[in-house]
């Protein structure tokens, strides 16, 4: 398998999905050092197609190109053997990615995240891939490189796949309102690296620097944010409180909310990668 290529931009590897990403990532993880044709043998088998869970060629060097580029592999000699290099080790795969997506050196490389920027810091909740493309066009991000309705129909899928935007069924809809279980991924991943404080206002900072956009331009909560804390509260996932004492607090909707706990317990939904080894989240 050739090298993958380098200089290009995330948001331009248009056939990549979700999937693919994730099933790369975890099979260079589990095997430090791994060569690339050992990943083309285990992932695009002569006989690709004959599994729906297998990979053509082409999807893997995009998902390996991807992956480099993002900072999540390294390539290292001249045959290219692959090892994983996550900034936020032990991290469910959506919160890794978007860690990488959130934190790249380069503006342009953080288009995806800044996508999803434009959306929470207009405090908007519904879009389509056209309207979302008028909207960058007229916006701050227009001038990082040329806008088509491929990259922007790959950020929408993107998002909709880590959980940051939910499909509306049988429309083009899209709802800038976060998964439940990436939110509470979320939450947990900035409670741990808070050392317990649980200020709601810290975390959602936190996560807003570190993961994905949660505040508007104005400093307030984004509805579609609000609106996932709240369900995550009435499926006992989380607790919200109100102090009167407490230094920061913040309105979701127009409840008051400085304290958060959570419950301990987690929406079994999400994958660990923790030591190169892929396990359900308990």
């Amino acid at each position: 398998m050739t090298a993958t290529p380098t200089g290009r931009l995330l948001i331009s590897h248009i056939t990549l999905r979700g999937p693919e990403l994730a099933q790369v990532y975890a099979q260079v993880a589990a095997r430090p050092e791994v060569s690339a044709d050992d990943l083309r043998d285990r992932l695009a088998p002569a006989a690709a197609g004959a599994s729906p869970f297998e990979l053509a060629d082409a999807p893997l060097r995009e998902a390996l190109s991807f992956l480099s580029l993002a900072g999540l592999v390294e390539a290292r000699g001249r045959q290219r053997r692959y090892s994983a290099a996550p900034l936020l080790p032990g991290a469910p795969f959506p919160l890794l990615l978007l860690h990488h997506l959130r934190r790249h050196a380069e503006e342009r490389q953080r288009a995806i995240s800044l996508v999803h920027q434009a959306l929470v810091t207009e405090d908007m909740l519904t879009t389509t891939v056209l309207a979302l493309r008028d909207q960058i066009e007229r916006g701050p991000l227009r001038d990082l490189f040329a806008w088509t309705g491929e990259k922007v129909t790959l950020w929408a899928h993107l998002a909709a796949y880590l959980g940051l935007i939910r499909r509306v069924e049988r429309s083009a809809e899209l709802l800038a309102v976060p998964a439940l279980d990436l939110t509470l991924a979320a939450l947990t991943w900035a409670a741990a690296e808070l050392n317990g404080d649980s200020s709601l206002d810290a975390a959602l900072r936190w996560i807003d620097a570190g993961l994905f956009a949660c505040l508007t331009a104005r400093g307030r909560v984004h509805r579609g944010v609000a609106q996932t804390l709240l369900a995550l509260e009435r499926l006992g996932q989380v607790r919200l409180s109100h102090s009167s004492d407490a230094a920061r607090s913040l309105l979701l909707g127009e409840r008051r909310v400085s304290d958060l706990a959570l419950a301990g317990r987690t929406l079994p939904v999400t994958t660990v990668y923790n030591g190169g080894h892929a396990h359900p989240e308990r």
